[in-house]
């Protein structure tokens, strides 16, 4: 049927289900679900090589802390660029050229000599990255149905964990016998095998541009009750930053684990996290988000705890392992609560923070080369009280009872 014949009243309608008819949902599911396994292979990359370039560059530690800052930094900068490129451009090229600037970032890490190239292949890492990440979302949320899309997000996160727990997996079984530079390379192609992939999915087409409420945003920005969930994922992200980037290079110097049982370490800490989402849907049923929230953190500061004081292989497991499970539930129950809370304007209101949650990822990493290393686990405690105690803050404010039952 040519539907340039068809009445005007009936074209759109027609036109629309053409293009349903061409996009398929599996395929682009698929795509999607790499695209975040990209992402967790970014996010956790420099925790990986940050013992490596420490030894190769002869860093001291204020130096690897502006290092692993360049992560956050790159992946904060591509959030706030790739919403909108997709509304006005579509999302085929957006994730195909991240991917692309991504492998890139691999790539020269693996291959460049002066330090101020690593710094920059580290900063592209996470630009690509950081695009994919909110990208991802995006085209998942986009392409499921109302009745689908929490299950298809929520699926969506298991990805991340895998992509997030491939690299440390890779370091400690072949980092003995193969360069990091071959590992991180390595990486990088099979990553743009997948890249050919994209090139041949049809994606959702660019949405049609509509008014933006400037005036309810900055309303909303004065809102003492955005500002404290805002600033409790602030807390959540240098969390679960300086874990990436920082906890194998702590049990190498703090706790006398051998490098390749570090990165086990590391990897235990990306199980939990995936273990904890995994159950984190069913407690939401039984137990009250602030009891589940205060668990989770008190869980995070005894896992960080257990590996100071028992130094070992073992109880560095078990603590990541810990501390993994409990940073688990922030992100979800804080993005649920801003979400339910600011329905009309969510989108601008998760963008507002996610820039302070990753602008606290720089900082925090910033803070850890600031003061000794020896103060790692309290400032990992610190962040722990600093989200309880601004999730409750939150809930007195906005005359909400704290309760502990569901």
């Amino acid at each position: 049927m040519d539907i340039s014949t068809v009445p005007k009243y009936k074209h759109q309608t027609l036109k629309k289900l053409y293009m349903e008819k061409e996009i398929k949902k599996p395929f682009v599911l698929a795509a999607g679900f790499t695209g975040m396994i990209f992402f967790g292979v970014a996010f956790v990359i420099m925790g990986a090589v940050l013992p490596s370039l420490i030894k190769k560059f002869a860093l001291d530690t204020s130096a690897a802390s502006t290092l692993a800052g360049l992560l956050p930094l790159g992946v904060l900068l591509g959030s706030l660029l790739f919403g909108p490129v997709i509304d006005r451009f579509g999302y085929k090229w957006l994730i195909i050229s991240s991917s692309i600037v991504t492998i890139s970032g691999l790539q020269m890490l693996a291959f460049v000599d002066g330090i101020t190239m690593v710094r920059f292949s580290i900063f592209l890492i996470g630009f690509g990255g950081g695009v994919l990440n909110g990208l991802t979302n995006a085209l998942v949320s986009d392409i499921s149905s109302d009745r689908e899309r929490a299950s298809n997000l929520s699926i969506l996160g298991v990805f991340y964990t895998v992509g997030a727990i491939a690299i440390p997996l890779l370091f400690a079984t072949l980092s003995k016998n193969i360069p990091y530079t071959s590992i991180i390379s390595g990486a990088g192609v099979i990553m743009y095998i997948c890249v050919l992939y994209f090139t041949m999915v049809t994606f959702p087409k660019a949405k049609f541009k509509q008014g933006f409420p400037i005036g309810k945003i900055i309303s909303m920005a004065k809102e003492p009750a955005i500002l404290l969930l805002s600033f409790t994922l602030f807390f959540q992200s240098g969390l679960e930053g300086i874990s990436n980037n920082w906890i194998p290079t702590y049990l190498e110097s703090e706790a006398g684990v051998d490098p390749q049982q570090a990165m086990l370490a590391l990897t235990s800490i990306i199980v939990g996290i995936g273990v904890g989402r995994l159950v984190l849907g069913v407690l939401l049923r039984v137990l009250s988000k602030t009891l589940i929230l205060i668990i989770s953190m008190v869980i995070s500061a005894l896992g960080i705890t257990i590996i100071t004081l028992i130094p070992g292989f073992t109880t560095a497991l078990a603590g990541t392992f810990m501390m993994g499970l409990g940073f688990a539930s922030t992100f979800p129950i804080i993005l649920g609560e801003i979400g339910q809370k600011y329905k009309e304007i969510s989108g601008s209101a998760f963008s507002f923070a996610l820039v302070i949650a990753l602008t606290g990822n720089t900082l925090i990493n910033l803070l850890v080369g600031v003061v000794s290393l020896g103060s790692f686990h309290l400032i990992v405690i610190g962040s722990a009280a600093a989200i309880i105690i601004l999730y409750l803050t939150n809930l007195s404010l906005t005359n909400r009872k704290i309760t502990f039952n569901k």
